[in-house]
């Protein structure tokens, strides 16, 4: 779990608190002449999840996955947008991130929204296939489809809602500094007057602090194995599916915080630090941006920074 250092102050009319997506939404900024900055950011994240939300039908996401392969699809701007980023990642860390999974989280009983204790499917046989080019992307927000692999945003689309919405606050709103925190993955912005002191807790021990990141401008996220996590079958699963392989990842790591200069790099980060094959950490987010730090919380509860 990832903190803040100030408490939620609900008499400050610069802040705002939100349940979409299925996560609570906080957002605080230093200033702003814009009145309705608030209408706006909650309209921005009600979209992203009513468009691309996997447990909503006739979105434009379920649409998406219902389209026929190898014909010419019309999308809109923002998933074009997103669809692009998630191919780049997904070949930037070598298949570890993949969002063509819905089909492998569905098997393994990932099928309603959290929370929930056990699956209401069982064991399902994975055949997962993966294509080198799943994807053809063509001007004017055109795609090609070259896989029947289906399509999950997950955190991914979260975390490009929380970035992008960082943003227009830094940007339209002109505030001095602000946070954008979506559930433990955010971003933070500072002229230079704030310094953002992010709390890291334990996970086993929610209200214990394990460490901290001071920062002013840039990305943190967290991901572990316990909060979404379920039994199928009497076998535990989790989210976190390795994308070359469609199963859990089987690892002593328990939790991943990663910080860098983007929210979404380090919303990727945090994930395939669960895949790092024995490989040192450092190596692995380097890939997405060499200026990153991480905290590793293992089974032992043995703490790893970086």
């Amino acid at each position: 779990m990832t903190g803040r250092q100030e408490e939620h102050n609900q008499g400050n009319s610069h802040s705002m608190q939100l349940k979409l997506m299925n996560t609570s939404l906080y957002i605080s900024i230093s200033n702003t002449e814009l009145v309705s900055w608030k209408k706006h950011i909650t309209s921005w994240f009600q979209y992203i999840e009513k468009a691309f939300s996997r447990f909503l039908t006739h979105n434009e996401l379920w649409l998406f996955n219902q389209a026929p392969v190898n014909e010419l699809i019309q999308i809109s701007p923002v998933f074009y947008d997103i669809l692009q980023k998630a191919e780049e990642y997904r070949k930037k860390t070598e298949g570890r991130f993949s969002p063509f999974l819905l089909n492998e989280l569905e098997a393994h009983g990932y099928n309603q929204s959290f929370p929930f204790k056990e699956a209401t499917t069982n064991n399902a046989k994975i055949e997962s296939h993966f294509d080198s080019k799943p994807l053809e992307f063509h001007e004017g927000f055109q795609i090609i489809k070259r896989t029947d692999q289906k399509i999950d945003l997950g955190g991914i689309a979260k975390g490009y809602a929380v970035e992008a919405a960082a943003k227009w606050l830094r940007t339209n709103a002109k505030s001095r500094y602000g946070i954008v925190d979506g559930g433990g993955d955010m971003t933070v912005w500072s002229n230079g007057e704030k310094t953002w002191d992010i709390g890291i807790m334990n996970p086993y021990h929610e209200d214990q602090r394990i460490g901290s990141f001071q920062i002013q401008n840039g990305g943190v996220a967290t991901s572990n194995t316990i909060y979404r996590s379920w039994l199928q079958g009497g076998t535990k699963k989790h989210h976190l599916l390795d994308g070359r392989t469609g199963n859990p990842v089987k690892t002593s790591i328990i939790q991943a915080t990663v910080v860098m200069n983007h929210c979404l790099d380090a919303e990727i980060g945090a994930k395939v630090c669960f895949m790092n094959d024995g490989k040192p950490i450092k190596s692995i987010l380097n890939k997405l941006e060499e200026k990153n730090n991480f905290l590793i919380v293992n089974s032992d509860e043995n703490i790893e920074m970086g």
